[in-house]
This record gives structure tokens, C-alpha cells and sequence, in this order.
């Protein structure tokens, strides 16, 4: 089956008759590109072909079409400044990174931008822009371009497997670009239980980074422990879910634990946890500098961290969650058979507005948006009122969903109901 897919996509690429999908757009439906990549499969380079949205044209297409793109209003995106995150001709993203992936780039730490004329009524409210990414926003863009902040109910359990996991977001990582045009594909290296592939591609891109580029390790986090190493000094130890048939370890400065726990809380008390009990899990993504070496016939890898940032997702449907009521609502939506979106937070301050959720098969054409109050404090109150206005006055009243998980923990609202398929635009 995957097979013959292929050879479709293949006869597709560069033809002149393009593929569309449903979507209409002043009449017509909007045409899909075919773009070629090579990934290694049983051990072997092989060409992939995948469809992609023409570039500009994403927010074209509706919610629940797989082609859609978050209006970067309605997430973090909105939080950095102008030309941080680029859209190219050809469809490829362009991202101007805090730490650039050469190893004699420093960290840059750019003052915020004052928000622009307009910031407030795009869900901003006047908070500061970033001028540069970090390690998060990237792992939220390679979700989120991935599809993963996404679920429907065809997903199925194919997320459960990681080797297709790991092709999607290295397909994605291949249609993004850093400052100096270096695709992100080529330094990054997914870390996964069961991949037959991954350990050779590991090896592989450690090699092309070598003394030059560092490596972005991603993966399931299985521990990050603080331990002792030579003549007494710590360090701290962060072992992925199915390292070990890597021959990987991966440190970081001592300090390290602290700093995690610290911006990571929910995170690292889950990592604490014995793995069986644990609600969620942890994505990580690790930019460090990376050796290879042998030890008899075996290749082992050891990489040293520049910088770690972690994701707490949904167990099953790897969709990110902020929040045990976050994941609550996440889990019922499943339950329930509902798609959805998950705006991703990146690097935006905590002021700006977005959705927790948005519900893609309701009535309303931009979805349906969904807000969790986890908070019932005093000082929390303006910030909730803040929220209710911006949803009010963009979506209208009873237009947008709504839980105060504070006040009442156990009981949530009834979810907006699912508009049949047959009812929709372009269906």
C-alpha cells in the first residue's frame, strides 16, 4: 500500500495537473504540491514523497482539513517579532534561532521587542515580542508543523509507533531553515523505543555534525538524574526511552536539574515518578555538542548539552498539555471522538491570549475555541476577566467553551456539539 503511494506521488511530482483537496476558496479548490525528501529505510536511502499546502495558503484551508495551519493569532507565534518565523517561495519555514547550530555561535539574548500597533486586538494584550527563538518555540514549530498539536479520530494508534513518529518530524524538519540556511533535518536526530533505523541515523548525523555543528537529540525523556562523576564533581544524566540500544548518553552541567525544575515543573515531577504511575509524557529536545567513539566494534556517542527544553504531552496522542485539567480535557476530547487543535504556547510572554484547545468539527468555520481557568485566586481574576473579553469580542458570547477548573474540578462542561460532515464547506 505504502508502496503504491508512493509511485502515485512520484508520477504527481512536477506534473503539470495538481492534487487538491476538498477545501474551496472563492469557488475553487486549492491545489496541494507534491515535495520529494530521502530518508534511510531498512538501512537503506530511499526517495519519500509527501504532499504539502502551497506556501501563504495554509489558513485557507478549514480546521479540520489536514492542510490547515494555525492562524499564528491564535498561539504563541504571535509573540515574536516580525520575520522570526518566515515563510519562504518555496514553502520552507525560516527561523532565526536564539543559539545558532554552529558551535561557535553563542547564545543571543536579544531584548524584547515592544509590541506593535495592533498587538492587543491580535491577542497579544501589549505584552513584549521575541526577536529570537528558543530551544521550546522550536520544538513547539516542529509539533506543530508535524501535525502532533492536531487529533481526529482516523489517528487511530499511529502515534504509538515510533519509527512513523520520528519520519513526520523529520519531514518537517526538513521544510525548516535556520539563519545560514541549514536545513534543520540534517542535524536533527530522534531518539525512540523500538525505531530498527534510528540508532544508524543517530551515527550518522553525529558524524556530519562532528567538530562543527552541534546535534538536536529529540525523543521521549525516560530520567534526567543528577550524578556523581570523576574526582567527585556532578552532573546531570538525561536518558531518552530506548537509549540504550543507541549506545547514547547525553550530560549536562549539575546545575541543570534546577533549572529544569524550575521552568519545567510539571515536567520533571512526572520524570520523578516511577514510569508506570506517570499521567503524561516527556518530550525533549537537546541542542549539545556531540563526540563519536569505539569501543571495540561498538559505535557509542556521548553528547554534552548546550541547552534542554521539555513538553508534556498526552500519553497515547502525543498532543502537548500545559496543566493536569489541561490533560483532563485532552483525554475526554479522545473519549468523545472530537478533533481538535492544540495552539502551542513557544516563547510567548504569559500575557499574550490563545485558545488551550481549538474544536475543528463544530459549526464555526474557524473552530471553536476552548479556555481551562486552572487558576481561582484574586490575582489571577483580571487576568481571567482579560481572557473572557478578548473571546467575547472576537468569537461573541456562547460562541467559545470554558471550564474553571478551580471552582469546580470534577465537573466539566458539556463539550459544544459536533456538526455532521455532510454539513460542511467544501465537504
Amino acid at each position: 500500500m505504502v508502496e503504491r503511494w508512493q509511485r502515485l506521488l512520484a508520477a504527481a511530482h512536477g506534473a503539470d495537473r495538481r492534487p487538491h483537496c476538498d477545501c474551496l476558496h472563492e469557488g475553487h479548490h486549492l491545489e496541494l504540491v507534491v515535495r520529494r525528501a530521502e530518508r534511510l529505510q531498512a538501512g537503506r536511502q530511499v526517495e519519500a514523497y509527501h504532499i504539502a499546502r502551497f506556501p501563504g495558503q495554509g489558513a485557507l484551508h478549514h480546521p479540520s482539513c489536514p492542510f490547515h495551519e494555525t492562524d499564528v493569532r491564535r498561539s504563541g507565534r504571535s509573540g515574536y517579532e516580525e520575520g522570526v518565523v518566515r515563510e519562504m517561495a518555496n514553502g520552507d519555514l525560516r527561523v532565526a534561532l536564539r543559539r545558532g547550530l554552529r558551535i561557535r555561535d553563542r547564545a543571543d539574548v536579544p531584548p524584547a521587542v515592544a509590541p506593535t500597533a495592533g498587538a492587543a486586538a491580535n491577542g497579544a494584550g501589549g505584552a513584549p515580542r521575541q526577536a529570537r527563538m528558543t530551544e521550546l518555540g522550536l520544538l513547539h514549530l516542529l509539533w506543530e508543523q508535524a501535525r502532533f498539536n492536531t487529533w481526529s479520530p482516523d489517528i487511530g494508534r499511529r502515534r504509538r509507533w515510533w519509527t512513523g513518529v520520528r519520519q513526520a518530524l523529520v519531514t518537517a524538519a526538513g521544510d525548516i531553515t535556520t539563519g545560514r540556511n541549514q536545513h534543520l533535518g540534517d542535524r536533527l536526530a530522534m531518539v525512540g523505543y523500538g525505531d530498527k533505523d534510528g540508532p544508524a541515523l543517530l551515527r550518522r548525523t553525529a558524524r556530519s555534525c562532528g567538530d562543527t555543528w552541534r546535534i538536536l537529540l529529540l525523543g521521549v525523556v525516560d530520567s534526567i538524574t543528577l550524578r556523581r562523576g570523576r574526582q567527585d564533581t556532578g552532573f546531570v544524566s538525561i536518558c531518552f526511552d530506548g537509549a540504550a540500544g543507541y549506545d547514547l548518553r547525553v550530560s549536562a552541567h549539575a546545575d541543570w536539574k534546577q533549572r529544569l525544575a524550575r521552568r519545567f515543573p510539571m515536567a520533571m515531577t512526572a520524570l520523578d515518578q516511577r514510569r508506570g504511575t506517570r499521567a503524561i509524557r516527556v518530550i525533549g529536545l537537546v541542542t549539545a555538542t556531540v563526540r563519536v567513539g569505539c569501543d571495540g566494534d561498538r559505535v557509542r556517542i556521548g553528547a554534552w548539552a548546550d541547552d534542554v527544553a521539555l513538553m508534556e504531552v498526552e500519553p497515547d496522542t502525543l498532543v502537548p498539555v500545559a496543566s493536569a485539567p489541561e490533560l483532563a480535557v485532552a483525554s475526554d476530547l479522545v473519549k468523545a471522538r472530537r478533533a481538535f487543535i492544540k495552539p502551542l504556547r513557544f516563547d510567548a510572554h504569559r500575557d499574550v491570549v490563545h485558545p488551550d484547545f481549538v474544536l475543528t468539527d463544530t459549526a464555526d468555520p474557524r473552530g471553536t475555541p476552548m479556555e481551562v481557568f486552572g487558576r481561582d485566586d484574586e490575582a489571577y481574576a483580571a487576568r481571567r476577566q482579560e481572557k473572557i473579553r478578548y473571546y467575547n469580542d472576537v468569537y461573541g458570547q456562547n460562541e467559545w467553551w470554558c471550564w474553571n477548573a478551580a471552582a469546580a474540578p470534577r465537573d466539566i462542561p458539556p463539550f459544544p456539539p459536533v456538526l455532521d460532515r455532510g454539513d460542511r464547506p467544501g465537504a
